[in-house]
C-alpha cells in the first residue's frame, strides 16, 4: 500500500460543487507504535491548523463582507447592490452558519471532519489522505455521541471502516460548541481506504484453530464464545490484511526464549499470572498467521455503615439493608464488595461469586473485615473523583457496576504460602484483591492502597474508553495514565493536597527492597529509564514490550506539567484543571497511541480548554517544557 502522505506534490481538487462529498455516515450504537498505515489527526478551532468552514472562520470572513457590504451600500444603487457578489457571498454564508448551527452535533461534526479532510491548506488533512489519490475518502461509522460539559461541546466518535470492515486503530473524536456547533477539536488517527475487496478465505472456525495451534491450546478447546469480528490491520510497513479479531480469548500466546513474561520485577501491581490474562487476536483471515495481538485488559434506599479499615481507621460509606442484615452494597454508586473467602482464581472454571454483597448483622461492622472495608472506601473514593471532579458516569460512562472482591488466592492450591496472593488486578471487569503477612503474621490486603485502586480502576476506565492496546508504547502510556490517577487520586483524599505536598510514589513498599513501584518525580529510583534516549523496543514476551519498564518516562513529563509553578510559587496548570485535562486527553486518545501522539492530544485539549485564558501561552509552554525535558516530541 502507498504511504498515506505521498513523498510529491499534492494533486489540486476543486472546491467547487463537484469536490467529492464523504459517504454518508450510519448512526449506530456505541460499540505507540503508531503504525504506518494509521496518521495521527490533531487540530482545534483556536489554532492556525484548521479554519476553512469552523464557526470562527465563518464569523471572521462574514465581518469582512459586511464591513464591504456596508461601504458599498451607501455609494451603490440599489440595482448595483442586488448584483453585487460581495453581498451575494454574505447572505450564501450567512445561510451556511445558521444551517450549521441549526444541525444535529452528529451533522456538524461530520461537516467539520468532511472539510478538514479535503482541505488542502490544512496540514492534518495530509496526514491522513493520499494527496496523489483524492479520490478515496475514508469511510466512518458514528459509534457515540456524548457530552464534554467542562469545555462546553459535544463529543462525536467515529469509527473508520472500509464497507462493512473497521480498520483497528482508525478513531476519530470531533467535538463540537454544545450552541454554535462550531469546530472544538479533532483528535485521531486515520489510514487510506483498503484497495482490494474483504473476502475472507478461511471461516471464522478455522482462523480459531490457527490461533488455537500457535498458541499451543489443549486439544479439548471449545469454540471462541463469541463470534469475531473481521477487521482490517495495516502494520508498521502500511500493509494491510484482513483479518479475524477474537477478543478476549483465554489463549496465552507462546513465551518467548530469552525472558519470561515475569521477569521484569516493575509491576503493575505485580505481573499477574498468565493465566489470568486475557488477549485479543488479529488472525490473518487469508493464511490464518497471527498478524497482532495484546492483553485486553471491568432503586434502593441506602444505608449509612461503618467499619474499621486495614489502617485502623473508622470509615462511614452507604451499603444496604436487606432484611436483618446490612450487606456492601451501595445502590447509590452501584459499588459492590464481595468476600471470595480465599478461593482460588487460577481454577478452570474460576469459582463463582457469592450471590449477595458481604452480608453483616448491623450497619457498624467493626473490625469484622478490614479488608472489606477498605476496598468497599476507596471503591467510593475513585468513584467520587471521577464522577464529581471529572464528570465520569462510573467506570465506563455508563453507569457499570464497580465490583470489588477481597480475600482471593490464584496460584498452586497445595502451596504452603497459601492464601497469601501478593497482589490486585483490574480482571473481567472486577477489582481482584489478595493478601500478605506482614511482618506480625497478619493477612494485610492489597485492598489497602488507594493508589492501586485507583490505578487498576483506571485500567477500567481505559479499556471503556481510548482501549489503549496493552502491548509496547501503547500499553506504557496505558500503563502511566492508569499511574497519573493513581498518584491523583492518593493527593486528592481527605482534600487536595498542594502539588508542593505531594507524594509521587505509587505501591510504597510493593517495590524492590521495599520501595515503590512508581516514582514520577524520579523513575530511575525504582529502576526506570526516564528519557526516551533509553527507548529501547523489547519483545512482547517481555513484560509485554515493556509497558511497565517504560510507562516512567510518560510518568516524569506529567509531573514536570503538574509541579511547573509560576512567579508567585502556584501552579501554572491548577491541579483540578491538570486532571481535567489528562483525563480528556486519555478519552481522546486511539488504541495504538504513543507518548507523542498523548503530547499531541493534551495540546490540543489545553488549547480548547484555555481558549480565553490570558495566560493561555503560559500554560502551553508548561506542558511543552514537561514533554521536552524527557525527549517527548
Amino acid at each position: 500500500m502507498e504511504p498515506i502522505i505521498a513523498p510529491r506534490k499534492p494533486v489540486k481538487r476543486s472546491r467547487g460543487r463537484d469536490r467529492k462529498r464523504m459517504p454518508a455516515l450510519a448512526k449506530q450504537g456505541k460499540g505507540s507504535i503508531v503504525m504506518s498505515g494509521l496518521r495521527g489527526i490533531n487540530a482545534n478551532g483556536f489554532g492556525q491548523s484548521y479554519a476553512s468552514r469552523g464557526m470562527r472562520a465563518l464569523s471572521s470572513r462574514l465581518q469582512r463582507l459586511e464591513r464591504t457590504s456596508l461601504k458599498r451600500e451607501r455609494t451603490a444603487p440599489q440595482s448595483a447592490r442586488a448584483a453585487d457578489p460581495d453581498a451575494q457571498k454574505y447572505n450564501l454564508l450567512l445561510a451556511e452558519r445558521r444551517q450549521l448551527r441549526s444541525s444535529s452535533s452528529d451533522a456538524a461534526s461530520r461537516r467539520h471532519l468532511e472539510t478538514l479532510l479535503q482541505d488542502l491548506d490544512s496540514r492534518p488533512m495530509l496526514a491522513v489522505t493520499a494527496p496523489d489519490r483524492p479520490e478515496r475518502m475514508p469511510t466512518m461509522t458514528t459509534r457515540l455521541v456524548g457530552v464534554a460539559p467542562d469545555i462546553d461541546a459535544n463529543t462525536v466518535t467515529y469509527q473508520q471502516s472500509s464497507g462493512e470492515v473497521p480498520i483497528f486503530g482508525a478513531r476519530v473524536v470531533v467535538d463540537v460548541d454544545r450552541e454554535s456547533k462550531a469546530l472544538v477539536a479533532v483528535n485521531g488517527q486515520l489510514a487510506p481506504p483498503p484497495v482490494r475487496p474483504a473476502i475472507a478465505r478461511l471461516s471464522p472456525i478455522e482462523a480459531w484453530r490457527r490461533l488455537a495451534d500457535w498458541c499451543a491450546a489443549p486439544a479439548n478447546l471449545t469454540d471462541p464464545a463469541v463470534a469475531p469480528t473481521l477487521t482490517w490491520y495495516v502494520d508498521d510497513a502500511g500493509t494491510e490484511y484482513l483479518t479475524y479479531r477474537f477478543r478476549n480469548t483465554q489463549l496465552t500466546p507462546p513465551k518467548g526464549d530469552e525472558v519470561e513474561r515475569d521477569a521484569d520485577p516493575v509491576a503493575c501491581v505485580r505481573h499477574a499470572r498468565p493465566g489470568l490474562c486475557s488477549y485479543d487476536y488479529l488472525v490473518d483471515a487469508e493464511d490464518g498467521s497471527i498478524r497482532y495481538y495484546f492483553a485486553s485488559a471491568p432503586h434502593f434506599v441506602p444505608s449509612p455503615m461503618c467499619g474499621i479499615d486495614c489502617a485502623n481507621e473508622l470509615r462511614k460509606f452507604y451499603g444496604l439493608k436487606v432484611g436483618e442484615s446490612y450487606i456492601l452494597n451501595d445502590p447509590q454508586r452501584d459499588i459492590v464488595t464481595y468476600d471470595y473467602k480465599f478461593g482460588n482464581i487460577s481454577e478452570e472454571p474460576i469459582p463463582a461469586l457469592p450471590e449477595t454483597a458481604m452480608p453483616f448483622p448491623n450497619h457498624d461492622i467493626g473490625d469484622a473485615s478490614p479488608a472489606a472495608v477498605s476496598a468497599h472506601w476507596h471503591a467510593t473514593l475513585v468513584f467520587d473523583f471521577f464522577n464529581d471532579v471529572l464528570k465520569r458516569n462510573g467506570i465506563d460512562d455508563r453507569g457499570m457496576k464497580l465490583v470489588s472482591v477481597v480475600n482471593v488466592y490464584s496460584g498452586d492450591d497445595t502451596s504452603p504460602t497459601r492464601p497469601q496472593w501478593g497482589n490486585a488486578a483490574w480482571w473481567r471487569n472486577a477489582m481482584w484483591y489478595g493478601q500478605e503477612k506482614d511482618a506480625t503474621g497478619t493477612l494485610m490486603s492489597f485492598a489497602r492502597h488507594l493508589d492501586i485502586i485507583a490505578h487498576e480502576l483506571t485500567h477500567g476506565v481505559t479499556s471503556s474508553s481510548s482501549n489503549l492496546v496493552y502491548r509496547d508504547l501503547p500499553g506504557a502510556l496505558n500503563e502511566s495514565f492508569s499511574d497519573i490517577f493513581g498518584v491523583f487520586i492518593a493527593n486528592w483524599y481527605p482534600e487536595p493536597k498542594p502539588v508542593q505536598d505531594w507524594n509521587w510514589e505509587i505501591g510504597a513498599g510493593l517495590g524492590r527492597n521495599g520501595g515503590a513501584l512508581r516514582n514520577f518525580a524520579n523513575p530511575a529510583a525504582v529502576g526506570q529509564p526516564d528519557h526516551m534516549r533509553h527507548y529501547e523496543p523489547l519483545p512482547e514476551y517481555q513484560d509485554y514490550g515493556g509497558v511497565h519498564r517504560y510507562s516512567g518516562i510518560h510518568n516524569r513529563a506529567v509531573h514536570g506539567i503538574v509541579t511547573a509553578l509560576d512567579g508567585d510559587g502556584q501552579p501554572i496548570i491548577p491541579i483540578r484543571d491538570a486532571a481535567l485535562l489528562f483525563y480528556l486527553t486519555l478519552v481522546r486518545l486511539t488504541p495504538t497511541s504513543n507518548f507523542s501522539a498523548a503530547r499531541r492530544t493534551l495540546e490540543t485539549v489545553a488549547g480548547v480548554y484555555y481558549a480565553d485564558d490570558p495566560r493561555r501561552e503560559e500554560r502551553l509552554k508548561a506542558i511543552s517544557e514537561g514533554y521536552d525535558a524527557v525527549g517527548i516530541v
